[in-house]
């Protein structure tokens, strides 16, 4: 299938789905068509304009949604989703919808349609079950957007959901016994649990529910719970930043001739295989090479040259042997020794891995491209690392000839000497230790706040920080320790405001005072505070000089400490309360 027939073939299914509510394909059949267009589009550098990657949903349906609907980013494995993304919930497979309600009274319902458009479909609300006529509150306008399912036991879930959402007939519609599940309210601003609790509250049956797991699903939903950093991280043109569906992916497989290993070494001292195999044919790419894993994975295997083996185009993108279909009878078994050869160095076992035993063999430029990188030490690319005859991180502090890059070189100079200025956090990022990225480091500095004391990792529990990263550190310091103390960086963590505010309780200010809320803030800071100025479920009070404003009330609804200002005033502006 050439590139404008699988396009035009996710066209239709996107039409039928996202416009007319029906659907010929699953879920799992639809998401390896949309991987293989993008696979494809990558491959050949170009995409039409009208590329189903590039938009959501279909064709524009007759009424826009007051806020626009995204897809969820595809992800297929646990190690892909964020760690701060700690919500988890059933990726219901039903028909989407968002309900309308104006001064508490349902006023429209809409199908999703593509996303910023939807089909008018209140006719049918009044019988969809789980979606009160009215409800208490005091917002003129809600926009709750959910799932529709069934209990109805029926061949094929899918159709029967969403055609339901197509049918003209009321009557018809209400056999179909339809129930709606929310899963979110969109455009208030609390956090995601606080605002279904709401809703629960409200009579809506909630994705928080648990048998919502009841229902079929195609994938996990997580997702972060906080409403500040749903609006820190945002949303891509497609998808939110701050959820993602992790999803089983139906892989490609092949079976394949190994033909040769290449060996290299990581910027760690990882001695990593790379199988070269008789190119084949997988998901429209011709793969010749192959990840072998590690020696642990080649032991188990008993892998040799000219074996037939079984190998899968994981997550659509990178292929990785999965077992021996047959051994060859001249099976050339590949060992340690064979890496050894390859690279010209000793090795040891740090597990199921090969790590050279000569750290003076390993592949330092590595090191020093993560180094500057991190760091974003701009000017000194490959060209100019040569240039200076660069080969390690320490070298950049050894007075190299910056006159050997011309004009440029006072720049880069310039760049090298604030590379000293820069947070500790980051400077542990750029040093290459296993298991150690920018994430990692932030949590590491806020309990160690020096590469001195970075040994007492053994002993100090981090949140987040595991036993293999742990051992990795350990054993990284054992052979980068004295170097890295020698360098003209910042080693140690200065306190940061955002640090400090962690730390601090959370206040919000609302209402008339006998001064301005600024002057409060300064007050409550100087007395410990961290004040913030929307409301949210992790605030340890608002304060509040009436009743009447919207802070107030969404205080109350989702349960946070209210503080009358002029009853407590001298508690208030002494901090004690």
């Amino acid at each position: 299938m050439n590139y404008k027939e699988l396009k035009q073939l996710i066209q239709k299914h996107n039409q039928a789905y996202y416009d007319n509510s029906a659907s010929v394909i699953t879920d799992s059949e639809y998401d390896q068509l949309y991987d293989k267009l993008e696979a494809m589009e990558k491959a050949q550098g170009w995409r039409d304009h009208d590329s189903p990657t590039s938009k959501v949903g279909g064709a524009a349906g007759k009424v826009t949604h007051p806020y626009k609907l995204y897809s969820l980013r595809k992800v297929y494995d646990l190690e892909e989703v964020d760690k701060f993304m700690t919500i988890k919930l059933p990726k219901i497979d039903g028909a989407n919808l968002s309900l309308i309600y104006k001064r508490g009274k349902l006023s429209m319902a809409l199908t999703r349609g593509n996303g910023e458009q939807g089909t008018d479909v209140s006719h049918l609300a009044k019988f969809l079950k789980g979606a009160p006529d009215k409800i208490e509150t005091h917002y003129d306008e809600i926009v709750i957007n959910g799932e529709c399912v069934t209990d109805n036991e029926v061949e094929n879930y899918r159709n029967y959901v969403s055609g339901a959402l197509g049918l003209d007939s009321s009557a018809e519609f209400a056999q179909r016994n339809i129930k709606f599940i929310a899963h979110d309210w969109l455009g208030i601003n609390i956090n995601y649990t606080a605002r279904i609790k709401v809703l629960q509250y409200m009579g809506f049956h909630t994705v928080l529910d648990p048998e919502s797991w009841d229902y079929p699903q195609d994938g996990v939903v997580y997702r972060t719970d906080s409403w500040e950093q749903e609006q820190q991280l945002g949303w891509t043109s497609k998808y939110p930043k701050f959820a993602v569906a992790l999803k089983e992916r139906e892989a490609e497989t092949a079976v394949t001739t190994l033909l040769g290993v290449e060996w290299t070494i990581g910027r760690t001292g990882t001695v990593n295989p790379t199988g070269i195999i008789d190119p084949v044919v997988l998901d429209d790419a011709k793969l010749s090479r192959v990840t072998l894993h590690n020696i642990g994975i080649i032991e188990e295997h008993n892998l040799g040259l000219g074996d037939q083996i079984l190998i899968e185009r994981a997550g659509g993108v990178i292929p990785k042997f999965l077992r021996v279909v047959e051994h060859s009878i001249h099976n050339q078994k590949i060992t340690k020794l064979t890496a050894e050869r390859a690279i010209g160095s000793t090795t040891k076992r740090d597990g199921p891995r090969l790590m050279v035993s000569d750290k003076g063999n390993i592949n330092t430029i590595k090191v020093l491209e993560h180094f500057i990188k991190t760091l974003d030490i701009k000017g000194l690319g490959p060209a100019s690392v040569k240039k200076l005859g660069l080969s390690h991180p320490v070298d950049i502090f050894d007075y190299p000839d910056w006159d050997l890059l011309g004009a440029n070189g006072i720049k880069v100079q310039a760049e090298v000497e604030r590379t000293k200025t820069k947070p500790y956090d980051l400077v542990l990022a750029s040093l290459g230790i296993p298991g150690v990225g920018k994430r990692a480091a932030k949590l590491i500095v806020t309990k160690i706040p020096a590469f001195r004391n970075l040994r007492d990792i053994e002993t100090t529990y981090i949140k987040g920080i595991g036993p293999s990263t742990i051992e990795s550190i350990l054993s990284w310091l054992d052979d980068n320790e004295s170097w890295v103390e020698n360098l003209p960086l910042q080693l140690e963590q200065n306190v940061q405001v955002e640090e400090i505010l962690v730390t601090r309780k959370k206040v919000c200010i609302t209402g008339k005072l006998d001064m301005t809320r600024s002057q409060l803030a300064s007050i409550l800071e100087e007395k410990g505070f961290q004040v913030t100025s929307t409301v949210t479920k992790d605030c340890y009070a608002l304060v509040a000089g009436d009743t009447t404003s919207s802070k107030y009330k969404k205080a109350m609804t989702i349960g946070v400490n209210v503080i009358d200002y002029w009853s407590s005033k001298k508690e208030v502006l002494s901090g004690n309360f």
